[in-house]
């Protein structure tokens, strides 16, 4: 939950309470009735403060809303977001060069046009940016 309750509420931030509601409402948490009072008052709600009192009762009060992370939070998932990114990268990789290996092995002559580039390179540009500023990111922390 953000630090300060007086912040203005945004979208994203109703979206978390609002899933949050629902789920309590799957697990037989709170009633029908009480799911629509809920969702009511958090469509009227401002401030991150009234939100935060919606969900307040459940077991998994207090959603994390966006914006609620401390900075080592954020770079933590940060970090894992950018190996997912690169494991995603590498198997891709992986797949158009099986790709085009095959398709040379089965035309039997030269290895022709290296067409996998064009898929490793720029996403692979991309992914050594996002990295690079990922780390710059970390040092001035």
């Amino acid at each position: 939950m953000a630090s300060d309750p007086r912040l203005r509420a945004g979208d994203a931030d109703r979206d978390v309470v609002a899933a949050s509601l629902r789920e309590a409402f799957a697990q037989g948490r709170i009633t029908h009735v009480e799911l629509e009072d809920r969702l009511d008052r958090m469509h009227a709600a401002q401030t991150i403060g009234e939100l935060a009192v919606l969900t307040a009762d459940l077991p998994a009060h207090a959603p994390e809303l966006p914006g609620s992370q401390t900075p080592d939070a954020k770079g933590a998932k940060r970090r894992r977001d950018l190996r997912a990114g690169w494991a995603s990268w590498l198997g891709v990789s992986l797949i158009v060069n099986v790709i085009w290996l095959a398709s040379w092995v089965a035309g039997g002559e030269s290895p022709g046009y290296y067409w996998p580039i064009w898929v490793m390179g720029p996403w692979g540009a991309a992914m050594a940016l996002a990295t690079l500023t990922q780390k710059a990111r970390d040092d001035d922390s």
